[in-house]
């Protein structure tokens, strides 16, 4: 069975993702599309427009066979974290092929930065790092670091989101395949728009775009009928953001600065800023804007946001690699039997509370799944049991 690999967020699931599967199943000729999806928090900490159970329902009836969650830990982090991540766990479901959509769509130049950035990897974090004196983002500092020492070409791959994350993706499969791994990587040109556009003659747009979209005659274009349907039904953005500001705001009120610099990536005074505007923003992005700097993006912000509303107070995060089952078709639950044959394949889990044979590390790491489903029902105004990880049981389509 060739099994093809995916990372996705699926937020939410449009016909450029519907695209992407059909053309990477296309060039590859795989057997079984394995989508690794972000649960409750994206990378760009957003709470997702639809569940994560839904969100993997509605993959399988477009043309994925297995979604899995991609673990918080990994899901809400910087570009290198979520890829690592996302690359070893399908790497532990046998995935002869990984495919991820990109902007230029043109492997072998990706594949020379990427190994740039592996190979002269101690360089390029000098350089970096002196960057960042300046008051440059860690992201930024990076492009401009691989500008002065490699040239504008291979930086001008780093500009674009799709690119950056094809680039992280490719680094940690050439560490695989150093290992003896033997995993093809194959990148799909984004069809029709880009992340943040809208082309409407093709009716394509960017997930981004979606979301802002409030009227279904608006967005139902854009997206399958099952995912139009199910957005019609959510719960508004704005209730949402209104939700997580009030318990934010309630945790940067209540706690010491000392305390806030003890919260997940917090660094540099961020803790004092945030105690100084809290007092004046007003609701979510005001707040935002008023921490957004030449250093830190609004991604940043927003997931340093997540770790103070989840509460995550450690220097460093559990990685813990596993297969969370959400969702699968007959072709699927096939690939999941064959890993049980398999002496190497990772811990495959389709009811966490029986997941008590596991390491200690992915137990660890599954509690923050387990809390950010917990938080991701609270703020969406949803019952914290019904909806609970301990109770839902993955989608099995028929």
């Amino acid at each position: 069975m060739k099994v093809l690999g995916i990372t996705a967020e699926y937020n939410p699931f449009h016909n450029g993702h519907k695209y992407h599967i059909e053309e990477s199943r296309r060039i590859t000729g795989a057997d079984c599309v394995v989508a690794v999806m972000s649960g409750y928090f994206t990378q760009r900490g957003e709470a997702a427009a639809l569940d994560k159970w839904t969100r993997s329902r509605l993959a399988v009836a477009n043309g994925a066979d297995l979604v899995v969650e991609l673990p918080f830990v990994y899901a809400c982090n910087i570009a290198e974290r979520f890829a690592k991540g996302a690359v070893d766990i399908l790497a532990g479901l046998g995935a002869d092929y990984i495919s991820f959509g990109s902007e230029n769509g043109d492997i072998k130049s990706l594949t020379e930065v990427a190994g740039l950035m592996v190979d002269k990897a101690q360089m390029i974090s000098s350089k970096r790092s002196e960057i960042m004196q300046s008051g440059a983002s860690f992201a930024k500092a990076g492009q401009l670091a691989v500008e002065e020492l490699f040239g504008k070409s291979a930086a001008a791959l780093m500009s674009e989101p799709n690119n950056i994350l094809a680039i992280e993706y490719l680094k940690r499969i050439k560490s695989i395949n150093s290992a003896g791994g033997g995993i093809e990587a194959v990148t799909v040109k984004r069809h029709g728009s880009g992340y943040f556009e809208l082309n409407d003659a093709l009716g394509f747009a960017g997930a981004s775009a979606i979301r802002k979209m409030e009227e279904r005659t608006e967005f139902e274009k854009f997206v399958p009928a099952d995912v139009a349907d199910a957005l019609g039904e959510a719960e508004s953005k704005t209730a949402c953001e209104n939700r997580s500001f009030d318990i934010i705001r309630a945790e940067i009120l209540k706690n010491s600065s000392e305390d806030l610099a003890k919260i997940y990536h917090m660094g540099e005074g961020l803790e004092n800023k945030l105690k100084k505007e809290i007092v004046k923003a007003t609701d979510m992005d005001s707040l935002i804007s008023s921490i957004v700097s030449k250093r830190y993006t609004e991604a940043a912000v927003r997931r340093l946001l997540v770790y103070v509303l989840l509460g995550i107070r450690q220097y460093h995060m559990p990685e813990g690699v596993y297969a969370r089952i959400l969702a699968a078709n007959d072709k699927g639950r096939e690939l999941l039997s064959k890993l049980k044959k398999r002496d190497d394949a990772i811990p495959v889990i389709t009811n966490i509370n029986k997941a008590t044979d596991v390491s200690d590390v992915v137990k660890e790491t599954l509690s923050y799944d387990v809390m950010a489903a917990d938080m991701y029902n609270l703020i969406q105004g949803k019952d914290i049991y019904d909806f609970s990880d301990k109770v839902i049981k993955p989608y099995m389509d028929k």
